[in-house]
C-alpha cells in the first residue's frame, strides 16, 4: 500500500490517494479534481474504484462530481447516506469494512459533527477536519468540545504511536506527538461533562 498526498489550494486542504498492489486506489477528501491529482493516479496506473469522506461539507468536496464523471465505477462510502445528491453507503462507527482488499477501520468523531468520521487504513488514520496536527478541528460550542477531546482520546490517542495522522487541514503527525501536544481534556469543560 502507497500513501500519497494531493495539496487543494482552493480549499488549502489534503487529498489523499490510497494505491493498492492489485491496481485499485481509494481517494479521501477529494477537496478538488485537478491535473496535478489526475496526472498522480494515472502515472501510478491506480483505477480509483471508492472515494472515502471523512465530513459531508459541500464546499470542502468540490471535485467529488468530476471524480464521478472520470472514474464511473467508484463507491462513496460516508457516515451519511447522500452527499452533493450522490448516493454513498452509510459507515457506522466501530464498523470494518472491507474495501479494495484492505481492511479500513471507521472512527466516529463525536462533537465534530455527526457526519465526521476518520478512517484507519494500515498504520494511517485519516482524521479529516477533526483533528489537525496539535489541535482541534473548530467545534460549536465547549461540549461539543469536551466530547470530541474525549473521543481521540479513547479511539485515537490508544493508537500505536508510530500511527500516522493525515489531516484535511495541516501537515501529518503521529499519535505520539498527538499524545503529547493534544490536551486531554477541556480545561473550560462544563461540570457536567467532568
Amino acid at each position: 500500500m502507497r500513501v500519497y498526498s494531493h495539496f487543494a489550494v482552493n480549499t488549502l486542504s489534503n487529498t489523499y490517494l490510497v494505491g493498492l498492489p492489485s491496481g485499485r486506489a481509494i481517494l479521501i477528501d477529494p477537496a478538488t479534481f485537478d491535473g496535478t491529482l489526475l496526472e498522480l493516479i494515472e502515472h501510478h496506473s491506480y483505477r480509483v474504484t471508492c472515494i472515502l469522506l471523512t465530513h459531508s461539507n459541500e464546499e470542502h468536496l468540490a471535485g467529488l462530481r468530476t471524480i464521478m464523471r472520470v472514474y464511473t465505477d467508484v463507491r462513496i462510502c460516508a457516515a451519511m447516506p447522500s452527499i452533493m445528491d450522490l448516493t454513498a453507503i452509510p459507515v457506522t462507527t466501530g464498523e470494518t469494512l472491507d474495501i479494495c482488499e484492505s481492511s479500513v477501520r471507521v472512527i466516529g468523531m463525536p462533537g465534530y459533527g455527526r457526519d465526521a468520521v476518520a478512517f484507519l487504513i494500515g498504520g494511517f488514520l485519516f482524521s479529516g477536519p477533526a483533528l489537525s496536527a496539535g489541535e482541534l478541528g473548530a467545534v460549536s460550542n465547549s461540549y461539543a468540545k469536551a466530547i470530541l477531546l474525549a473521543n481521540i482520546a479513547e479511539s485515537i490517542l490508544t493508537l500505536p504511536d508510530e500511527t500516522v495522522i493525515l489531516p484535511f487541514y495541516g501537515p501529518p503527525t503521529t499519535v505520539a506527538v498527538e499524545r503529547r501536544t493534544l490536551p486531554t481534556e477541556d480545561p473550560q469543560k462544563p461540570a457536567e461533562l467532568a
